[in-house]
């Protein structure tokens, strides 16, 4: 029998197995496929057979499935592809193999099955502009105490002329 192998950042694994032509797949309890954790939509995708293949199609996810980092609305799973789910690491075990020993995903790509699915970058939405990193504030704080010695230095040295 065809399934879905999880694995969540938390290192939480598991495991949901294909039963219908047609499943929902997300948080909620109401999804016939249920993988709980917060980076999963409540309903984020569906998974079905089309012409004997299974197919996962994102439901606008906020969080997305992904290939290789790359999000994608629609994938043809094939045996052993891994895929994510917001931060959720997936594989396919296809019901045609014996299901291997499990193990943690690996990225693989291919020219061929859902790795060679071309994303239409036109269709993005809710990503926004790339932000740049944030750097630490140590320029800021280096910056500011050069000008707090160079003050103490002029007012030392505005000092030592009334003096004199």
């Amino acid at each position: 029998m065809a399934k879905i192998q999880y694995t969540t950042p938390e290192g939480t694994t598991g495991e949901v197995e294909l039963t219908a032509e047609r499943m929902t797949l997300g948080r909620a309890d109401d999804n016939f496929l249920v993988i709980d954790h917060d980076s999963v939509s409540s309903h984020h995708g569906e998974v079905a057979i089309e012409g004997g293949a299974w197919v996962l199609t994102d439901l606008g996810s906020t969080n997305g499935t992904k290939i290789a980092g790359q999000r994608v609305e629609r994938l043809e799973l094939d045996h052993g592809g891994s895929f994510s789910l917001g931060n959720v690491e997936c594989v396919f075990v296809g019901d045609f193999e014996e299901a291997p020993a499990y193990s943690a995903p690996t990225r693989t790509m291919s020219s061929s099955g859902y790795g060679a699915v071309q994303i239409d970058k036109s269709r993005r939405s809710g990503f926004g502009p790339k932000v740049k990193a944030k750097g630490n504030g140590a320029g800021a704080l280096i910056g500011l105490g050069i000008l707090a010695l160079l003050v103490c230095a002029y007012a030392a040295f505005s000092f030592s002329q009334m003096t004199a």
